[in-house]
């Protein structure tokens, strides 16, 4: 219905009220003016009344419909939603990234990759394992040193291997060494030894053992000099000090086996060479450093068999229980050159000719560096060298 319709139809039905109005009070007229015999107030009465209702519903009817004709007009302004049927268009929107596949939980959970220490291929996986605790007390997973002993500059560290770390139960650093001196500095003394993987309480064996060591190599110093030191009494005694330590825990000696290499570098002379005393028993060695060839080469300690298939870590001697294989051999240090003592954790490494990790440490090394720096390069990162390491190195100077 338009709005013109919807007026008009409103204006028809007000002209149809108006008109009965006018007849109701035309005939209510009529009705009061004739005279009537009997109850002549009571009609006049009821056709007023009548009038009264016809005007209200005349009143309200009309304005009833203007509110509805208002009503239709405000319908009529709303627009209406169309009858045909929308066309349908798509936006391409961004593509969803398809579902990754859940990744799956390791055994252990993984550290994030340690950049302080230098990492070669692909690294072991062991490393960027959580470091876990023995179940008994042990010294400590890490060690340092450094120092000065007369015209020597020493640097010192020990950590335990990514293989010992993280099993279940985890085990003791079995790696361990000691540093000292003279009385009168003119000789600096290294030692450090390696316990047997084998043996249950190697750790406390190589701690004895170094200890031991650094203190007899002075005792031997202040009775006989440098030229005077003896190998066979050295070990020999060092052993009864194993062996006692053993007693002493109610273990057998095999329980505390270990491996040891010490030196003793002398004063250098007017020309500036050293003069090193080096004694060992088992596979840890001894390797010299001259910085101007970026090359370890290997000086003292059992070789191992590179060119067997498999190389084998059976040491051939060991403390307490052979202390007679135990050997002894000098080195001469250039001004500048260096003496390394390490465990087989990194001789190993060094040895290997297919890797570039001996290499890297001649050039790290070539001079000395601060303990931190030497710590973090011996904790290095590389496939299948999960043995604890230690090192120890003496420079002939600072001199490059």
């Amino acid at each position: 219905m338009s709005r013109d319709d919807s007026r008009r139809d409103g204006f028809m039905d007000g002209r149809l009220r108006a008109v009965l109005f006018v007849a109701v009070v035309i005939g209510a007229f009529i009705e009061v003016s004739t005279p009537h015999r009997r109850y002549g107030p009571l009609v006049d009465v009821f056709a007023l009344a009548a009038v009264g209702v016809v005007g209200a519903a005349a009143v309200l009817g009309s304005e009833s419909a203007a509110t509805l004709a208002r009503q239709r007009d405000r319908l009529e302004q709303v627009p209406q939603p169309s009858t045909t049927v929308p066309i349908c268009r798509y936006v391409t929107g961004p593509v969803a990234p398809p579902p990754q596949p859940p990744r799956p939980r390791p055994f252990l959970r993984e550290r994030p990759t340690d950049l302080s220490v230098p990492r070669f291929g692909d690294g072991a996986r062991a490393q960027g394992y959580p470091w876990l605790l023995p179940e008994r007390t042990v010294q400590n997973g890490i060690a340092a040193d450094e120092a000065t002993v007369g015209a020597f500059t020493i640097r010192a560290a020990s950590v335990i291997g990514p293989g010992h770390r993280c099993g279940q139960p985890a085990e003791p650093r079995q790696d361990s060494y000691r540093i000292g001196r003279s009385r009168d500095s003119r000789y600096a003394i290294v030692a450090v030894a390696d316990g047997l993987s084998s043996a249950p309480w190697s750790d406390a064996g190589a701690t004895t053992a170094s200890s031991q060591a650094v203190t007899l190599l002075r005792e031997q110093i202040e009775t006989v000099g440098f030229g005077g030191l003896d190998v066979k009494e050295l070990y020999g005694r060092i052993a009864e000090s194993i062996a006692a330590h053993a007693a002493g825990r109610g273990v057998g000696t095999s329980h505390m086996a270990t491996v040891l290499i010490t030196a003793v570098l002398a004063e250098p002379d007017a020309n500036g060479v050293a003069k090193a005393w080096v004694a060992w028993l088992g596979d840890s060695s001894a390797w010299t450093l001259d910085p101007r060839v970026p090359l370890w080469r290997f000086s003292a300690g059992e070789a191992k068999d590179r060119a067997a298939a498999v190389v084998s870590n059976e040491v051939a001697g060991r403390l307490p229980d052979t202390p007679q294989l135990a050997r002894d051999h000098y080195v001469t240090l250039a001004p500048g050159a260096a003496l390394a003592l390490v465990t087989d954790g990194i001789g190993d490494a060094w040895a290997d000719p297919a890797g570039n990790i001996n290499e890297y440490f001649a050039n790290a090394w070539r001079s000395p560096v601060p303990a931190t720096r030497f710590t973090a390069d011996v904790g290095f990162d590389a496939p299948q060298c999960l043995d604890d390491r230690s090192a120890v190195v003496a420079w002939n100077g600072d001199r490059v």
